[in-house]
């Protein structure tokens, strides 16, 4: 008994493949890994949606990242940023949630993934989003800009679909007429 048990340990070893040693083949991203910490008391609730972030820091709602301010994961595929348009307690809140695509749980990361390679970003709503998870829970239509991008640390400035509106709001203001 243990001769087989020995000859099988020994075919295992000989003909499985080690996991890490294919990670470390693998394509790595660094990106940043943050969410606004205004999230950290919700994230119970979130983690069916994405995956706990390396910290909860105010420097993750800049639109300008420093990189010894926050942590960085590599990634296999590509970087996000998810910029969350939420209402507590009825007042407008804007949260970003940074990271890789793969942290995304709640949602179809495959279909997603092409769909920001084809178009960098998506407006969309929580709703649409996660509909993996939204048909076993009730989510609200809170609205999401998501972008992705494949380069090191591409995730720390809003893409251009994001910032143009923040602009033009910005411009509107400053030079409204009176």
């Amino acid at each position: 008994m243990a001769a087989q048990f020995t000859k099988l340990f020994s075919f295992i070893l000989a003909n499985v493949h080690d996991p890490a040693a294919l990670d470390s083949a693998a394509v790595k991203i660094p990106c940043y890994s943050c969410m606004s910490p205004y999230m950290e008391d919700s994230y119970p609730y979130l983690r069916t949606l994405y995956k706990k972030p390396l910290s909860f820091d105010i420097a993750c709602d800049q639109n300008s990242l420093n990189r010894h301010a926050l942590y960085i994961r590599n990634c296999t595929e590509m970087c996000v940023t998810l910029r969350i348009h939420d209402v507590i307690a009825g007042r407008r809140r804007i949260g970003y949630m940074r990271g890789c695509l793969t942290d995304i749980t709640g949602a179809s990361v495959s279909s997603l993934g092409r769909q920001l390679t084809n178009t960098r970003c998506l407006e969309t709503d929580a709703r649409q989003l996660f509909s993996l998870t939204a048909q076993r829970q009730e989510l609200e239509p809170t609205k999401l800009s998501v972008c992705g991008c494949e380069s090191e640390l591409c995730n720390s400035n809003p893409s251009a679909p994001i910032l143009l509106p923040l602009l033009i709001t910005a411009f509107l203001i400053v030079f409204r007429p009176r």
